[in-house]
Formats: C-alpha cells, structure tokens, sequence
C-alpha cells in the first residue's frame, strides 16, 4: 500500500511541476520516521492539490474558450425562426 501512495504522490508532483520524486519524499519519510497515517496524510494533500489544479486549469481554459456559459445554445431552445435563406427541401 505505501508502494501506491508513494507512486500517488509521484504523479501528483508530476501534475503539479514540482521537483520532488517520490524517492525523495521516501527518504524524507524513513529520515523523519514518519507513520503510515502521515504518508497518507501526506498523499491525500498532494492529491487535493492536484484535483484543485486539474480543476483550476479546466475553469481557466473555459473562460478563455468564448464558449457561451451562462445561456448555452442547444437545438431544443434555437429559434429556427429567425433563420432567413432558401429553403432546399431536397
């Protein structure tokens, strides 16, 4: 299990841009004598973190998208009415 949360945290810091392997934080755990729980611990933070990156790049990228956000155009609510042109029926 502390393989997992280890690899977890690797591609956390991936994510993140940090430089900091899970060798490292590995070596700074067994230096520190740091606990499963605090491994863990450790993990569900980087995680977090990750998770609000994943989604603070996700809300930047629609902001900047134009893309309508409040009145979204759908065919249900389109008015085909102010459509003008010829009309094919082919």
């Amino acid at each position: 299990m502390t393989d997992s949360l280890f690899s977890a945290i690797d591609r956390c810091n991936e994510l993140l841009r940090l430089d900091f392997s899970a060798e490292e934080f590995a070596k700074l755990a067994e230096e520190r004598s740091l606990s499963a729980e605090s491994i863990e611990a450790v993990s569900s933070v980087f995680e977090y973190l990750r998770d609000k990156k994943e989604q603070s790049t996700i809300q930047m990228l629609l902001r900047t998208s134009r893309l309508p956000q409040k009145q979204v155009k759908t065919f249900d609510n389109f008015d085909f009415d102010v459509l003008k042109g010829k009309v094919s029926t082919s």
